[in-house]
């Protein structure tokens, strides 16, 4: 048992509060003061995720995953030993959903939760939510203060509290005028004495080195790390956590670490890995931390599934070569349409993913209904502390003897009771900017996680009155990459998407993108066209985004290799224009 004298604790919790490294930050959520979020919940317990279970609610509309969590303490609410903490999204056979800044929690996880009765729990097929009582999270996943018991601090979205027994528990104790019932027995002390004289290296381990500085996640990309003491039986290799904004390490899957031995590792980067530092944890010498950090340019979504993360894919889904979504008709008609008109084209612009807008409107209001319409609306019931959410939706196959996913649904949902500034003037200190908001949620339905740099799109969070609307080269770097997964892989036996006919400079004629290359890409000095089936080129002309000409060259020679210098042009994404005696094409150059 935990000897922690409460009283002494509350003044001795004044006095260390300033301890605490607050991330004075937004995510497409908004903070939720740790106040309101104790007066919030119904249930404030310290637990640990013991099993996940997928399932369909009654409707066969939603997937939701019931995570079994064993009760240490409990710190408000009736006191229970077992509770089950329902959170949106889940994989069931080759049906998937994944919802952007929920809650994703895994075997092991171990903290406090901040809960509320779940009022959806009687929707829910019986056979898998149990008599168990059922909760959800009180504000998504801000809710969850996740305990690093090697370094003694409970971190959640916003906030790393150091010192979980001496700090973090008197600061709920403070707002819930009653001291902790333990329900099993846990002496927290002791394992994060455990877990740190664990992780102390014994001075044999050592990191020497590692492939690249920059890198990315979630594409298979392979991390090589050199050193000595790592031994010959496999450990695990943590990656800073972009959910965390890189306070936390989330460890790789134990297939994506490709070889071990004692001098050197090779890991696939995981999708949540951020820039940051990572840590080899061996089985015999300990832990130890990368001294320089590892940095992640962009990360996509995967989805784990028995033990395997995959890639996803776009397809054909409108038989137009890509995507058509629809608003919500008070949407349509609210000042929110220009603001996100203006985002979408930024992605079907930069990145060619084939998007279209419906001239038409629904009124479906619900975000999350697997009804085959690609929706866009508010929601005036979302919890407080949301601003926004994308619901991605899949299904798989078997393919060449592996497994597949591909994207079939998007809904995309925005919190109706925000200040927001819909103009295109910088939002005032106390707006949420919405076209900044919706950029980053499309880049989500593009397939891409989050990021660890202020600079880019899909950083995990934002300042209250700022803005970031401008995709930048990282961002499009990943975007396009699926892109180009998407228009050039065939899947399930589903059309592939086409590229966007952005700013009607044409769409790709199938002999001009099958037969002329364009490398390398992304450049910086040099591009090269290569003309693989002595294609009759007799234009190329370089367009920015805006649409402006900034390069133009009439083709004499029928070259098989011809070189343009780029190195005048300001980094960014363009479209290379080239005209043949077969029709004209565009193709999407990136320069750095």
């Amino acid at each position: 048992m935990l000897k922690f004298s409460y009283k002494m604790g509350l003044l001795f919790f004044v006095c260390q509060l300033l301890n605490s490294i607050s991330l004075k930050a937004q995510e497409m959520i908004f903070e939720v003061p740790f106040d309101e979020q104790v007066a919030l919940s119904d249930v404030i317990i310290e637990g640990e995720v013991l099993a996940k279970e997928s399932f369909w609610d009654d409707a066969q509309n939603r997937i939701y995953t019931v995570n079994t969590i064993k009760v240490y303490k409990v710190f408000k609410g009736e006191s229970t030993s077992i509770i089950e903490l329902v959170t949106p999204g889940g994989i069931i056979g080759l049906e998937a959903q994944v919802v952007s800044h929920s809650l994703q929690l895994q075997n092991g996880s171990m903290g406090v939760f901040m809960l509320r009765s779940n009022p959806k729990a009687t929707t829910m097929q019986k056979e898998m939510v149990s008599s168990q009582v059922s909760y959800m999270s009180t504000v998504g996943a801000q809710g969850f203060y996740k305990y690093a018991l090697t370094n003694d601090k409970a971190v959640n979205s916003f906030s790393v509290i150091e010192n979980i027994t001496g700090n973090f528990y008197p600061k709920i104790v403070s707002l819930t005028n009653k001291a902790p019932v333990s329900m099993n027995a846990l002496d927290l002390n002791t394992e994060i004495s455990k877990e740190t004289s664990t992780s102390k290296t014994t001075g044999g381990v050592a990191i020497s080195s590692f492939s690249a500085t920059n890198a990315s996640a979630g594409t298979k990309s392979v991390l090589t790390i050199y050193g000595n003491g790592f031994g010959e039986t496999k450990g695990t290799v943590g990656f800073s956590d972009a959910n965390y904004g890189g306070y936390l390490h989330t460890n790789s899957l134990s297939n994506q670490i490709k070889s071990w031995t004692d001098s050197k590792i090779e890991v696939e980067i995981p999708d949540r890995a951020g820039t940051g530092s990572f840590k080899v944890n061996t089985v015999a010498n300990g832990s130890i931390e990368s001294v320089d950090d590892l940095v992640i340019d962009f990360a996509q979504i995967n989805l784990e599934y028995n033990g395997t993360a995959y890639q996803t894919q776009h397809i054909d889904n409108n038989g137009s070569g890509g995507n058509t979504w629809t608003m919500n008709t008070d949407f349509y008609n609210s000042d929110a349409r220009d603001a996100f008109t203006r985002a979408f084209e930024s992605w079907t612009c930069g990145s060619g993913i084939n998007w279209e807008i419906a001239n038409t409107t629904t009124a479906i209001a619900k975000k999350d209904l697997y009804d085959g319409i690609n929706v866009i609306t508010f929601d005036d019931s979302m919890s407080g502390g949301m601003l926004g959410q994308c619901y991605s939706r899949y299904e798989g196959c078997y393919d060449g003897g592996e497994i597949k996913w591909y994207v079939t649904e998007m809904d995309i949902v925005f919190n109706a009771n925000k200040n927001w500034n819909f103009s295109t003037a910088p939002p005032a200190n106390d707006q949420i900017d919405f076209e900044t908001v919706t950029v980053h949620e499309l880049g989500h339905g593009h397939q891409l996680g989050h990021v660890v740099n202020t600079n880019e799109v899909m950083h995990y969070s934002i300042s209250s009155g700022e803005s970031l609307r401008t995709l930048s080269n990282q961002d499009l770097a990943g975007a396009m990459d699926i892109q180009s997964r998407s228009s050039s892989t065939t899947i399930c036996g589903q059309l592939s998407m086409t590229q966007s006919s952005c700013m009607q400079l044409g769409v790709d004629d199938v002999k001009i993108e099958k037969d002329i290359a364009i490398y390398p890409n992304p450049a910086q000095h040099t591009v090269y066209i290569s003309n693989r089936a002595n294609v009759n080129i007799t234009n190329v002309s370089i367009v920015n985004i805006q649409g402006s000409l900034l390069f133009n060259s009439r083709i004499k020679d029928n070259n098989p290799i011809l070189s343009f210098d780029v190195s005048n042009l300001s980094p960014g994404v363009y479209m290379v224009k080239i005209d043949s005696a077969f029709g004209s094409g565009v193709k999407k150059l990136m320069v750095q």
